[in-house]
């Protein structure tokens, strides 16, 4: 990618899309030049590949995200340092809602995942490093069992 083009993103992907849809409108007007239907539908194949490379993007980097920030926190839980365990929970979390939006939906964490976040963040607020650590415990198995 040159350095004057921009990085893919989902919004200028969906106007594209959305001019295409015009440009085809126009082009069904009887009369009116053929060129209009055929840029339409480049506009629409270029607003679909660049909505798909910034939500592929944007999994990639959640993905990264989620993978050190878990790798981050449970340094902080083996070592007992609170910073880099409040640190990489906020960084895996950032994550999993990246990677939610990415596909246009909100994470949809289950019951026992949320009374294990719950419970994290409540060790984290009081500095109580024994309950963050069992709220991450629980939030952890529950995705992993998916219970």
């Amino acid at each position: 990618m040159s350095t004057d083009e921009q990085a893919p993103s989902q919004i200028t992907g969906q106007l594209k899309q959305a001019q295409g849809v015009l440009y085809q409108a126009v082009g069904a007007v009887p009369g009116t030049a053929e060129s209009w239907t055929a840029e339409g539908e480049r506009l629409q194949k270029e607003g679909a590949d660049e909505l798909d490379e910034a939500r592929a993007e944007q999994k990639g980097e959640a993905t990264v995200n989620r993978v050190w920030g878990k790798a981050e926190s449970a340094y902080g839980m083996v070592t007992g340092d609170q910073t880099h365990l409040n640190e990489g929970n906020l960084k895996a979390e950032k994550g999993e809602w990246q990677n939610a939006l990415a596909d246009g939906q909100l994470p949809n964490p289950s019951w026992d995942r949320v009374k294990g976040k719950a419970q994290s963040a409540a060790g984290m607020l009081t500095g109580d490093q024994e309950m963050q650590k069992d709220g991450n415990m629980q939030a952890e198995k529950a995705e992993w069992t998916k219970g």
